[in-house]
């Protein structure tokens, strides 16, 4: 979730201009769009304000400069796989928008979504989750009991998360593509409190887990979770095909 130290001078000289900014939705659940606003660097993150009064905006910004789509998630500039009206997009380590090219196996089109049931410029087909496919089956691809989560996360993107029984984790092979299955992930609303779900949940091999014992914060491996008793996590991302990269604010 970090802005390269080498792109935050031209992304401040951009962006702080004052020059106005085009917005492609509306905001989230209200219906009112904004027309302008600022970013601000808070630490290692960018935050875009539509007001003085540092109203939260989630939502898409347009570059008046170079036409690069940037999304805030309550004010914050995110970066990697989010979802945004049932479509998948990829945001670069700078916070843009990547479009027409490859994000692991999955291909993204011209408007930056994820081509789902398609076909690729390179003519390689794509899935029903947009993974590429191998022998005619996705590479990514998760059993119907464990896909129960994608839908959840859809539709509470803020759900908090319980990641328990830490000695219940396997490296599993899929088709071609190795990912790893923990035991076991819960959901809840962040709201009410209910759970929303409670299972095996898949990782990349790959995925970063924010990590906090109360003396210090750091950065782990999903395999690191063997040695800890449980982790409560603010946020989980995942991918198209619902394998999780991140979780965010994660708690011993």
């Amino acid at each position: 979730m970090r802005v390269q130290k080498g792109y935050q001078k031209n992304f401040c000289r951009r962006f702080l201009s004052g020059m106005a900014f085009l917005f492609l939705f509306f905001l989230m659940g209200t219906g009112i769009s904004h027309a302008e606003g600022r970013w601000e660097q808070e630490g290692q993150n960018w935050y875009y304000y539509s007001s003085d009064n540092k109203e939260s905006y989630t939502g898409w910004v347009q570059s008046s400069t170079d036409g690069r789509w940037y999304f805030c998630l309550n004010s914050k500039m995110q970066t990697g796989w989010v979802s945004w009206n049932g479509k998948w997009y990829f945001l670069n380590s700078d916070g843009a928008m990547a479009e027409k090219q490859y994000v692991g196996n999955f291909y993204l089109g011209e408007d930056g979504a994820a081509l789902i049931s398609a076909e690729t410029p390179d003519q390689r087909k794509t899935s029903e989750n947009g993974s590429l496919l191998r022998k005619g089956k996705p590479m990514q691809e998760l059993n119907e009991k464990t896909a129960k989560y994608i839908s959840v996360l859809m539709e509470h993107p803020d759900a908090k998360a319980f990641f328990d029984s830490p000695n219940q984790l396997s490296l599993e092979e899929g088709n071609g593509y190795p990912f790893v299955i923990f035991k076991k992930m819960s959901l809840y609303d962040r709201k009410s409190g209910e759970l929303l779900y409670a299972g095996d949940a898949a990782f990349h091999k790959n995925a970063v887990i924010e990590y906090n014992n109360g003396s210090e914060k750091k950065m782990i491996s999903v395999m690191d979770l063997m040695m800890i008793r449980g982790v409560a996590g603010e946020r989980v991302f995942i991918d198209p095909a619902g394998y999780i990269t991140y979780v965010a604010g994660g708690v011993e």
